[in-house]
């Protein structure tokens, strides 16, 4: 079985370029089943109703999120229409039990949203706390968890900690792909898959803006980067015998004439 995931998606670059590469993709790697992090697709901040549509007639299978789920308000109205958007379980709506059980080649997979707790202010429980609660509540063969989180460190002791009992731990949210992909335990792991944005910008936001942000202190306005997009993804190969993962391949797909 091979899954395919990829990271925060920010804005209409981020969607264009998963457009653009999706089915080449899944067609070369083998792809049985798709996951894609979408709580940045909807102009640099939460999901509407319609780009879910669009990803799902796109062929993704589950879209997880993030401290920004809600940004866009109007998604709460549709979540009964939405059953492949995956909360994050510690979330503080009240919302967090939209976790999802698949069934692919027999096997049942539980895609898993989790926030992290450090530098995090939106989650109500611990990563850790959260997991056992998945762990107890949803009856799966296989657990996949995309772990929103700020600190490397803890997404890495996540991974050790639940390495014999998930066959991925996938971090999100820093949107800068990391080079630490791994298998632990027979546990795909990576503590950032990356971003699908603007590959020119700064985590998908406007340099000059956050320029004049961060270093002038001025008050500025959310404005998205402009320019061509980068892709960001992992291939996790499970062996759906020993129900273990076997390999995690990184994949980077920067604009053409970038080194």
């Amino acid at each position: 079985m091979k899954i395919l995931f990829l990271g925060d998606i920010v804005s209409k670059v981020g969607r264009d370029i998963i457009f653009t590469y999706l089915d080449k993709i899944k067609e070369e790697e083998g792809i049985d089943f798709t996951v894609v992090n979408g709580e940045n697709s909807a102009h640099g901040k939460g999901i509407t109703h319609k780009i879910y549509e669009r990803f799902k007639s796109w062929g993704i299978d589950a879209i997880t999120l993030g401290n920004h789920a809600f940004s866009k308000k109007e998604i709460i109205d549709h979540l009964d229409e939405c059953p492949d958007l995956i909360v994050p379980y510690n979330y503080p709506s009240g919302r967090e039990n939209r976790q999802r059980v698949y069934e692919i080649n027999g096997l049942r997979l539980c895609v898993a949203n989790i926030l992290g707790s450090a530098f995090m202010m939106e989650n109500t429980m611990s990563a850790f706390e959260a997991m056992e609660e998945i762990l107890y509540k949803y009856d799966a063969d296989l657990y996949l968890v995309d772990l929103h989180a700020e600190a490397t460190a803890e997404k890495i002791l996540f991974g050790h900690h639940f390495s014999k009992q998930l066959i991925a731990t996938l971090g999100t949210h820093t949107h800068v792909q990391t080079a630490d992909e791994r298998l632990i335990d027979g546990m795909a792991y990576i503590s950032d898959v990356g971003m699908n944005g603007v590959y020119d910008s700064i985590i998908g936001r406007d340099i000059e803006e956050m320029e004049r942000a961060m270093i002038k202190g001025e008050k500025t306005r959310f404005t998205l980067g402009e320019g061509p997009g980068i892709l960001c993804a992992v291939v996790v190969t499970v062996d759906e015998q020993t129900k273990r993962a076997t390999a995690i391949k990184r994949l980077q797909i920067r604009p053409e004439n970038v080194v």
